[in-house]
């Protein structure tokens, strides 16, 4: 039986210990994925801001033309002038044409991470569910040992009772024989040594055909 219940309390500690190391690395990985995304939404909001700025760029731009056309329109008579302010206009325009290529190729690669991330954080939460699904059989487990395990101590404690009441069954019958011990002892102190031995020289006879017995023919019989 020691054995045995050895064995399954090796197993239950090993059961402890996976659900332990199980629950250890699920929350680490929570931890890890949740930084990943408060830095993700950190970079959403940086660049919706340059979403704002490039859209305010585009409306300034959008008033440099107006004023550019009223300017072709109003003030003819000023050629040179308007052509120097239409090489910087276009020289604007170029740079603005740039940055809106920047900006969108920034934009393809935000959206590629998007993508990406959006894909991990399923596969993610999937690792995450097999997890927990496997803490929760892990836990079904432990609770079935542990049932086994009182199931055990009931069947240990009754044997241990029933060890008890044989012991005190024992201690009762030591005792007893104790007595005996102790009244042949008296017996023999007291010269029943001799009586005897002259019971038997003067009654010998009467013995073999029924006559009374010897005090230590009794106590033998006892």
């Amino acid at each position: 039986m020691f054995p045995f219940k050895v064995s399954k309390w090796v197993e239950l500690a090993c059961f402890h210990s996976l659900v332990v190391s199980s629950s250890n690395i699920r929350q680490k990985k929570l931890i890890h994925k949740l930084q990943e995304e408060k830095v993700f939404r950190e970079e959403m909001r940086h660049f919706r801001e340059k979403i704002e700025g490039f859209r305010e760029e585009m409306w300034n731009f959008r008033g440099k033309i107006c004023t550019f056309r009223g300017q072709i329109l109003g003030i003819w008579e000023e050629e040179r002038p308007f052509w120097e302010e239409e090489k910087t206009f276009w020289k604007e325009e170029k740079a603005f044409w740039e940055m809106e290529k920047s900006f969108w190729e920034e934009e393809k690669a935000f959206w590629k991470k998007y993508q990406i991330f959006w894909k991990e954080d399923k596969a993610f939460w999937k690792e995450d569910n097999a997890l927990w699904e496997r803490d929760r059989n892990l836990l079904q487990e432990d609770k079935a040992l542990w049932a086994e395990e009182k199931a055990l101590w009931e069947e240990e404690r009754a044997l241990l009772e029933e060890e008890k009441a044989l012991w005190e069954d024992k201690k009762a019958l030591w005792e007893e024989e104790k007595a005996l011990w102790e009244e042949e002892k008296a017996f023999w102190v007291e010269g029943g040594a001799q009586v005897v031995e002259e019971q038997r020289l003067a009654g010998g006879h009467r013995n073999v055909n029924g006559g009374p017995r010897s005090a230590a023919s009794c106590r033998g019989r006892a």
